[in-house]
């Protein structure tokens, strides 16, 4: 009830359904990590953090409906999007450590979301052509996927899976964006990886492991 409440406040805000999966996604995953918190004051500290991100979603979502070429717009949605998309990992792999999932299961999860996701983004920000749109979210998709077949092997829990998978998913996320741009590069491919083994080799070392997994 909570969730259609909110997603009928977007449509009213932003006067548009596009860009609702990415709604839908925030509301779920924020909703599935509050059952994951143990602590009541982490709750509210966890609640209050995300009715900051949930009223720039909001904003993001009307400006760029009312000025489709806004860089303010845009930028805001981009850094939503990569909380939000945080918040779906990290929610979704504790659900698997949580419960008997099968891998298989969490993978195709990851897969299926994450092409809605990053489809409705790229819709919202207003990009046009929607075959290469559809390329770059299947292309996101099946990165997520195996990643998320690698972090299965891995004894680490839901918020360093989480940060570890977000951040494998900014770098696919931001080539499609230079490709928009028509700044793409071979050099801005190879610092983007270099990027991402030295941040995600700084996460995993500082990061408690868990030896039952």
């Amino acid at each position: 009830m909570l969730i259609a409440f909110s997603l009928a406040s977007y449509r009213l805000i932003a006067k548009s359904w596009t860009g609702w999966y990415v709604a839908l996604a925030f509301f779920v995953s924020v909703w599935t990590i509050l059952h994951l918190i143990d602590y009541d004051m982490e709750k509210y500290i966890f609640i209050g953090i995300n009715t900051l991100v949930n009223y720039f979603l909001f904003f993001g979502a009307y400006r760029i409906n009312s000025k489709p070429e806004s860089r303010t717009a845009k930028g805001v949605l981009a850094m939503i999007l990569m909380a939000i998309v945080f918040l779906f990992f990290a929610s979704t792999y504790g659900v698997y450590l949580n419960f008997d999932v099968s891998a298989w299961i969490l993978m195709a999860f990851y897969f299926f979301n994450i092409v809605l996701i990053s489809y409705q983004y790229f819709l919202l920000v207003g990009e046009k052509k929607r075959s290469v749109i559809l390329v770059y979210s299947l292309i996101l998709g099946f990165g997520s996927l195996e990643m998320a077949w690698t972090v299965n092997f891995w004894p680490f829990g839901y918020l360093t899976t989480g940060v570890v998978m977000l951040m494998f998913y900014y770098i696919i996320w931001d080539l499609a964006q230079n490709y928009f741009s028509n700044i793409l590069s071979k050099q801005k491919v190879v610092m983007n990886l270099i990027f991402f083994v030295l941040a995600s080799s700084v996460v995993l070392y500082s990061s408690i492991w868990l030896p039952n997994l």
